[in-house]
């Protein structure tokens, strides 16, 4: 029994370490490079590897060649049951104010056993608050708009719920 023990607590000892001394940098550089097969660019940013994460500044955001966007800080946070990315201080280009929100304080992304159908989604921004969801099984993006402020320049792309609440729902390919 003593050696049962001695063997179940040096495994899960093993995985503890090895998520701690995991090299975190190299997985964010394997997501940059497989987002760079979609023309998605992260540029100029500071890698920062933490015991139980990543924090990355001053990214600026490029899409096929154009900059969408400049991220303060984001914070990616591993756990085996529960991850978390806090995106601080987004602004989005100028040239794109016609189309998307000038700003976003802060968006939060979870995801956790507890509900692995959804990627909750919770954001604070020039445009009020969302709260959302994404699932990826079948690649469904819903958006909520419960306290909607400045959305005139994206409400062409909203739709009123039930309730009244403005809302973005798509299919992501």
């Amino acid at each position: 029994m003593q050696m049962v023990k001695r063997i179940v607590g040096g495994f899960f000892l093993s995985i503890i370490l090895l998520w701690l001394f995991a090299p975190k940098q190299e997985l964010y550089y394997l997501l940059e490079k497989e987002l760079k097969k979609q023309d998605i660019i992260i540029s100029n940013e500071k890698v920062k590897d933490t015991w139980v994460g990543l924090t990355i500044t001053d990214a600026d955001i490029y899409v096929k060649g154009i900059k969408m966007a400049t991220a303060k800080e984001l914070k990616f946070y591993a756990f085996f049951l529960y991850n978390r990315l806090t995106i601080d201080g987004i602004n989005v280009d100028e040239s794109l104010a016609n189309v998307a929100p000038k700003s976003v304080d802060e968006l939060e992304v979870l995801y956790s056993v507890l509900d692995p159908e959804h990627i909750q989604l919770k954001g604070l921004g020039s445009f009020g608050t969302i709260d959302g969801y994404f699932t990826p099984w079948t690649r469904h993006l819903k958006i909520l708009f419960p306290v909607a402020k400045d959305i005139k320049p994206f409400r062409k792309f909203l739709k009123k719920n039930e309730e009244g609440v403005w809302k973005y729902e798509t299919f992501v390919k």
